[in-house]
């Protein structure tokens, strides 16, 4: 019932008091009753005759005029609190006291192009009128700005604040200087935020309104923020949509720019990729994007050429590094409606070389030689630098200072080098195994082997066999690969290239059984060798290992069979490609410089063995901070573990490359880059049109759209005047009427 007298008078405090003036008439009437009237009659009988006949005519009369009475206390009460028939008309502050929580879409689409401004003023300016006119009637409304790439915290100083002058001025002033981010905003987050807050005040008028540009990734594709809109709304909390942009704008933004920076090194070309996506719905042409290295623009473009609406396009362009050291790469497109996406950051550490290891176990370590050749043939070209080893090195050399690791013919190894190999690819370190005479397939299943993922992911029969020749393989042996990238050479060729490969003698799986899998769970079957499995991929940990069950190079057994043709066959070529596409695969990925979407927080942790706890951050727009770094807290029932320090930087939204330099306790500078930039999905600008919304939100809501560059929702005339004049002619009809009953009914004693 209070719910219903707020939404429907403009001065609801004065409804009950109003009501309590109807007992008046009332206790007037019933007085009347008992009072005597003096009577001037010639006979009893006459008298007693005359109030029978005339007892009923009286009594309607007098209810009649008591009706007048309180409808005339009525009409004066909706007079005075200011009756509303349709609460719908109510403006934005009129009425009882309320409860504005005003959410302001503050992500990356914002900064969409409206006019001179950007759909961020806009809304800015819709949050500057909701205030002044607020603050034509101080005292009564109270306001809540909430930012939706904040939706757990209110803007500082601005929560459940009193609307009057002072607050308009002081919003006025904070509004100037906010900017919109470069984020990705959830808009349910920030609904229920509001949603919790106005449950908390069931004793005014709730209002929250959303100012957004409402696009339709965010509202169709987001379930939950629909729902939250349903539950306000059924919970009586009044719902406004203010729309900040009229329509969808045609919009390019370039969503990705990578490549191969894991294999990076000086004065060797890199292969790189972008992708451009045409979030329109016109076809883009003649689309091409400039290239920036360190600052400096690179005298070529990459082309994209046409571009449907709705498509992506992707483009692979080389870049070289002259110098041994963190690089920047910069993608750019041309103006439209929306900058943020049109430029996207790339940092790449490039060192001198990439080390590669290589664990032979045969004799004179003829294998490696061919993986050797095969990587780094000319230095210049690949970047590879391969280490040849013995398998007695594994347990006095650092694995972390190789990108990747071969694994070559070894029997088996001492329990301290499994544990360092282990912890290398668990780490993200890349591992190739590839067999021969010397492997003992008991240690293999038994110390590398498990069923959950270990670093081998098979059992082996007992000893190597022979291939029986396929009578259809054209001499070859029948390989068949997977549609993997990893053999896209062999995919794609016109050539038979593997039908020169002859793999004589492997290594079988064991037999399976139910208590003993012959395969660890996850693995991935690349390519099999006349039906049987060949060639494994698995995952350990964040790192990725590659088996084959075969040698590497030639290796003949004692029936005089060479175990495999392919490194220094025909297809040698291909052995080649193989391997530069396996280290580019499986290289250690946790070395790269990272990619993060704008406004994600720089977790910088490192060893105070190896580091001063000073940490300088650089940013996009060249601003220098300095941080302390703070002991990394333990956790309770960890392994103990060596100390490590910790800094993180919040102030991220700027997209960018941000560097971070460590000073070393032996004064040498350690510089890591990160690149931010604004997540792509921002770019799609299409926006949801209001029949779909209310379908989305369903009939029975009462929800509000208002739309873009109209303020009339926000209006100070009164809605309540259109029923005033009728209120007060009725007024005027029922004294007129309640005055003749009363002198009628009136007893008027003679002069």
């Amino acid at each position: 019932m209070s719910t219903w007298i707020l939404q429907h008078f403009l001065n609801p405090g004065l409804f009950w008091p109003g009501m309590a003036l109807l007992a008046a008439p009332i206790i007037i009437h019933l007085i009347n009753r008992m009072r005597y009237r003096r009577v001037r009659f010639a006979a009893m009988e006459f008298l007693l005759a005359s109030q029978k006949q005339n007892r009923r005519r009286l009594l309607v009369e007098q209810l009649l005029l008591l009706l007048l009475r309180v409808a005339m206390i009525l009409l004066i009460v909706a007079l005075v609190a200011r009756l509303i028939t349709d609460p719908n008309q109510l403006s934005l502050f009129q009425g009882a006291r309320s409860e504005h929580v005003v959410i302001l879409d503050d992500s990356a689409s914002m900064r969409d192009r409206v006019g001179e401004g950007s759909a961020f003023d806009v809304a800015k300016d819709a949050v500057r009128r909701i205030v002044a006119e607020g603050a034509r009637r101080p005292g009564s409304q109270s306001l809540t700005l909430v930012l939706m790439s904040a939706p757990d915290q209110v803007v500082s100083g601005l929560s459940e604040r009193v609307i009057d002058e002072p607050l308009l001025a002081e919003i006025t002033e904070r509004l100037e200087t906010l900017d919109c981010t470069h984020q990705y905003s959830d808009p349910s987050k920030a609904l229920e935020g509001a949603q919790r807050r106005l449950m908390e005040q069931r004793a005014s008028l709730r209002q929250v309104h959303v100012l957004s540009d409402f696009r339709q990734s965010n509202w169709i594709d987001n379930k939950a923020a629909i729902a939250l809109l349903q539950a306000m709304d059924k919970a009586k909390i009044g719902i406004n949509l203010v729309r900040c942009v009229d329509g969808s704008h045609e919009n390019l933004g370039i969503s990705e720019l990578g490549g191969s920076v894991e294999v990076a090194a000086a004065r060797v070309p890199v292969s790189l990729s972008a992708t451009v996506r045409n979030w329109g719905t016109r076809e883009a042409q003649n689309v091409s994007a400039s290239v920036f290295v360190d600052g400096n623009r690179l005298p070529r473009t990459v082309d994209f050429q046409t571009i449907p609406a709705g498509q992506s396009s992707t483009r692979r362009f080389d870049v070289i590094f002259e110098t041994a050291q963190p690089h920047t790469v910069r993608l750019s497109l041309g103006d439209d409606a929306l900058e943020a996406d049109n430029n996207r950051f790339l940092a790449v550490d490039v060192p001198e070389d990439n080390p590669i290891l290589i664990v032979d176990g045969s004799p004179s370590a003829e294998q490696a030689n061919y993986i050797a050749d095969a990587l780094a043939a000319d230095k210049s070209v690949t970047g590879f630098a391969p280490d040849i080893r013995t398998p007695e090195d594994l347990r006095r050399v650092a694995l972390d200072k190789y990108h990747l690791i071969y694994l070559i013919n070894i029997s088996e190894l001492p329990p301290d080098a499994v544990a360092s190999l282990e912890s290398y690819v668990r780490q993200g370190g890349g591992l190739i195994w590839y067999l021969g005479d010397a492997v003992r397939p008991s240690f293999y299943n038994e110390k590398l082997f498990a069923e959950e993922g270990g670093l081998f992911p098979v059992r082996l029969g007992p000893a190597p066999v022979e291939v029986l020749q396929s009578p259809d393989s054209g001499g070859g042996t029948g390989i068949a690969v997977s549609k993997d990238p990893l053999f896209e050479l062999f995919n794609q060729s016109q050539v038979p290239i593997l039908d020169q490969v002859l793999i004589n003698v492997v290594y079988p799986l064991a037999s399976d059984s139910p208590n003993q899998p012959r395969m660890a769970d996850d693995v991935q079957v690349l390519a099999r060798l006349s039906g049987e499995p060949l060639m494994f991929e698995h995952s350990y940990g964040a790192g990725k290992i590659f088996t084959c069950l075969t040698s590497a190079g030639p290796l003949i057994n004692p029936e005089g069979k060479n175990w495999s043709n392919w490194a220094n066959g025909p297809a040698g070529f291909s052995f080649v490609v193989l391997q530069l596409e396996l280290a580019k695969r499986l290289i250690r990925k946790d070395l790269a410089f990272p990619q993060l979407p704008t406004g994600t927080p720089l977790e910088i942790t490192f060893s105070p063995a190896a580091f001063q706890p000073e940490v300088e951050i650089l940013t996009p727009l060249d601003q220098v901070t300095r941080l302390q770094a703070a002991p990394v807290p333990s956790e309770e029932g960890t392994a103990a573990t060596a100390p490590q320090l910790e800094a993180t930087f919040r102030e991220t939204d700027a997209p960018g490359v941000y560097g971070v330099t460590l000073m070393g306790q032996d004064q040498t500078a350690d510089r890591r880059l990160y690149a931010l930039n604004v997540p792509a999905v921002e770019g799609a600008l299409k926006v949801l049109d209001d029949p779909t919304l209310l379908r989305e939100l369903g009939s029975d809501t009462n929800v509000r759209i208002q739309p873009a560059g109209s303020f009339d929702w926000i209006r100070s005339e009164s809605p309540g005047s259109e029923i005033r004049w009728l209120l007060l002619v009725l007024l005027a009809l029922v004294c007129m009427g309640e005055q003749f009953l009363s002198a009628k009914l009136s007893y008027q004693p003679g002069t």
